[in-house]
């Protein structure tokens, strides 16, 4: 008889400490809205399938900021105060940062769903907003217009299932728009009242066996970063580092201490797991995790790679693995990054019995895979378990619904937590694991979070403060520092993410640190008044002169594209790191004849793909498509059937021109772009998100002209 392939799901559940520590003021809405969207109904959705059993990660700060909206506290945030006020009365400036911000939604998912809120957005514009534009924009939106969108914004963040399930959110959603004040406060107690029932969801869940909590380090910080900054050159020996070194490992041991205590007071109990902040690890944070005595970790499968030296391989990956350092022993299981991404990425553009039926098919080949083995096979399915579901239709759902009813009713698969799976297979057999590789579940580095001035100065700033305050450390202190030691300070600096509140996240940074010195009694610096991030990154530009590049794929000279347009895309996706995304840049311009257009892809992961396919579409109507056979061979087609294949090259990058005859350009209009890959006829990856990217187009452009000159 087959033996069954044991599957692990682990979902990271995560906020930074958003809150003033010292006033209690919180500028971002997100613990709030994602405890009605994600925290509440990802457990909420295990009742039906008793015998799916899984792992949730709680941070410690994430599970304060819960607790905070209730007594004794009860506390509010911005975005919750002024969705209360009535909008009758609403001033200019509040009017102002209702549209500037109640639209922080997907727009396919979660807008354009529902036609009053759509027409809203229509009423605003998509895009950003010149300052001269406010006047006139705020006299487009009435008092009703205001009022429907308090309503709608905080609306669409409740899971479509938990709406069905009040009826007073049910009635709100059918009738769509003209709310009332009175109709706006019923929903907004009704979200509250949700998000009251986290907390008690996971604690019932875990009491009755079903689930397996456990922590991460209090707020969330790069641990191997807080021990030694240097560690990051084991994965970059390049990278630019700051002057002063962060090296306060007393720092790390007490976000491990104080994660801890939380979760057993919490819980009642301490966790047998750990989820180290973005899966970061070093061998320092080991010593510190065993003292801790914490059984298991969890990290990205790369990771295991680069502690091995050795290249992918089924028997390595699932098993869990054993650490052994002075004595004392623990438990790592490493993720399968690319089942994993797929839940992150992928997943969301197909329909959910297509993703569900691919997902069942590989994990009935790794259970074929594993029959040989000597020892139960582990899959170790970990990612964020709050921000991909707005990607897909109804929040995620139908997909997790039917995944679960499937992986139910399949005898070859066993949903376990991984204490279970621990707790039934010995890790002796197993040897020890050499000197752990130093990195995150990110390219197996740190990149994330420093190399990047911005990143640097933010390092600089926090080791002066901690240096400053080392005489004076008191517990508040203590707990203001640690929230300063926050890794999505260090996420949003620099131009790796994108986010319109990335000055907020600035503003709160700074403010932790501040407080530091207020609460020793000390006089705020002045370096910590002044902003860190200097501008927004430049995600795209329009060309600046004339391009004439030769199609051969390679960089024939540093100036063929030097004048292009470029759309950077690993900047379009805002707020989740696209671990496997392949494609990365778009460069484009003309001549006098062509249209050309350059995709810069991340080759290796572009190679591994069994076959695939690059759709190329120009508005109104003109696709091109670029496919690679076994034979490496590039195929070129477009929309009208007497065109000649087009010149296209791939080598380094993706080189193609097409004829402007063929665009129908015409003088003073914008060219439409989207692009999209293919795996098999899947859909792997498409930008933008939503519409089309606006290239600049006319060749007589004055601009263009006078470079060209």
């Amino acid at each position: 008889m087959d033996q069954p392939l044991f599957v692990a799901f682990l979902w990271h559940m995560h906020q930074p400490y958003y809150r003033d520590g010292i006033t209690g003021a919180c500028p971002m809405p997100w613990v709030r809205l994602h405890a009605s969207k994600d925290y509440l109904p990802m457990v909420k959705r295990l009742e039906a399938f008793p015998s799916i059993h899984q792992t949730f990660n709680l941070v410690p700060c994430l599970v304060d900021q819960l607790e905070e909206y209730f007594p004794p506290l009860s506390r509010s945030d911005d975005f919750l105060d002024l969705s209360r006020i009535p909008a009758a009365q609403l001033t200019e400036d509040q009017a102002h940062c209702l549209i500037h911000n109640f639209f922080m939604a997907n727009e396919e998912r979660m807008i354009k769903p529902h036609p009053r809120y759509y027409e809203l957005l229509m009423k605003r514009g998509r895009g950003s907003i010149d300052r001269e534009e406010w006047p006139r924009l705020l006299r487009r939106f009435n008092s009703q217009d205001l009022l429907d969108l308090q309503v709608w914004f905080n609306l669409t963040w409740v899971d479509p299932g938990l709406r069905n399930q009040d009826s007073r959110l049910a009635q709100l959603e059918q009738k769509g728009a003209r709310f009332t004040e009175q109709e706006k406060a019923g929903m907004l107690q009704a979200q509250l009242n949700l998000v009251s029932q986290v907390i008690p969801a996971y604690r019932q869940a875990a009491e009755r066996g079903q689930i397996e909590l456990t922590t991460s380090p209090y707020y969330h910080p790069i641990l191997p970063l807080l021990c030694d900054l240097k560690v990051a050159r084991m994965a970059l020996p390049q990278v630019v580092l700051p002057e002063a070194i962060f090296q306060y490992s007393e720092d790390a041991r007490w976000q491990l201490d104080q994660a801890l205590q939380r979760h057993a007071s919490m819980f009642g109990r301490l966790p047998n797991g750990m989820w180290p902040s973005e899966g970061s690890v070093s061998e320092d944070v080991v010593a510190l995790v065993m003292d801790a005595g914490i059984r298991w970790i969890a990290t990205d499968e790369d990771i295991l790679w680069r502690t091995l030296k050795t290249t992918r391989s089924a028997s390595f990956l699932y098993r869990p693995h054993r650490l052994v350092r002075q004595g004392r022993e623990m438990a790592v299981v490493f993720r399968d990054r690319e089942l994993s991404d797929l839940f992150g990425f992928v997943y969301s553009h197909w329909q959910a019995q297509q993703a569900i039926t691919d997902f069942i098919h590989r994990l009935g080949a790794i259970h074929q895979q594993v029959q040989s083995f000597k020892h139960p096979a582990l899959v170790s399915i970990i990612l964020d378990g709050e921000n991909a579901w707005e990607h897909y239709p109804e929040n995620g759902g139908p997909f997790l619904t039917g995944l679960y009813k499937a992986l139910a009713s399949d005898s070859r698969f066993r949903c376990v937590t991984v204490t279970e799976f621990l707790e039934q297979i010995s890790i002796d057999q197993f040897e020890s694991l050499p000197e752990l590789f130093a990195g995150s579940w990110i390219e197996s580095n740190f990149a994330t979070w420093i190399g990047h001035p911005e990143k640097n100065e933010a390092w600089t700033q926090l080791v002066s403060t901690r240096a400053a305050l080392a005489a004076s450390v008191s517990e508040p202190v203590r707990k203001s520092l640690g929230m300063a030691e926050g890794s999505d300070w260090f996420w949003w600096f620099g131009d790796t993410h994108i986010s319109q509140q990335a000055s907020v996240f600035d503003q709160i940074f700074r403010t932790h640190l501040a407080n530091s010195y207020r609460l020793s009694g000390l006089e705020v610096p002045t370096q910590l008044k002044r902003p860190i991030r200097q501008s927004e990154p430049q995600t795209s530009y329009g060309p600046m002169a004339l391009i004439h590049p030769t199609i051969d794929g390679r960089e024939s000279s540093y100036y063929e594209w030097f004048s292009a347009g470029v759309i950077e895309l690993t900047q379009v996706h805002a707020s989740m790191h696209h671990g496997t995304q392949r494609l990365r840049r778009i460069c484009y311009g003309f001549d006098e004849q062509y249209c050309y257009i350059r995709v810069d892809a991340k080759h290796q992961a572009l190679t591994q793909l069994d076959s695939w396919k690059l759709e190329i579409f120009f508005t109104p109507d003109l696709r091109v498509w670029i496919s690679q056979d076994e034979a490496a061979k590039i195929h070129v087609s477009a929309s009208a059937p007497s065109i000649d294949p087009l010149p296209c090259a791939l080598h380094q990058f993706l080189e193609l021109a097409v004829p402007q005859g063929l665009l129908n350009l015409k003088e003073g209009k914008q060219l439409g772009l989207t692009l999209t890959l293919f795996q098999k006829d899947q859909q792997l990856e498409h930008y933008p998100q939503n519409g089309v990217f606006d290239l600049m187009s006319s060749v007589s452009d004055s601009a263009i002209q006078a470079w060209s000159a």
